[in-house]
């Protein structure tokens, strides 16, 4: 095998590993919003892009704001 069929072929195994489904998808979105809603005025759904390489995985998570609430600091 070529060196781009193999590369090719590792990433379709990490995709297949990952079987995130579009329902486990919208929880992780759903979460994610009520999350950044504390602290942003969101414009739009985040938008999140799971990649899986070297074993490991890349969330990627892209969301517009118009502002920043106020919000307090925890004291340790």
């Amino acid at each position: 095998m070529k060196k781009t069929e193999l590369s090719r072929l590792k990433t379709v195994i990490e995709s297949d590993r990952l079987s995130m489904t579009g329902e486990n998808a919208a929880l992780i979105v759903k979460d994610l919003t009520a999350v950044l809603e504390d602290y942003f005025a969101l414009s739009g759904e985040p938008e999140l892009k799971i990649e899986a390489k070297n074993c490991e995985y890349r969330l990627t998570i892209s969301v517009t704001a118009t502002a920043i609430k106020s919000f307090s600091t925890l004291q340790k």
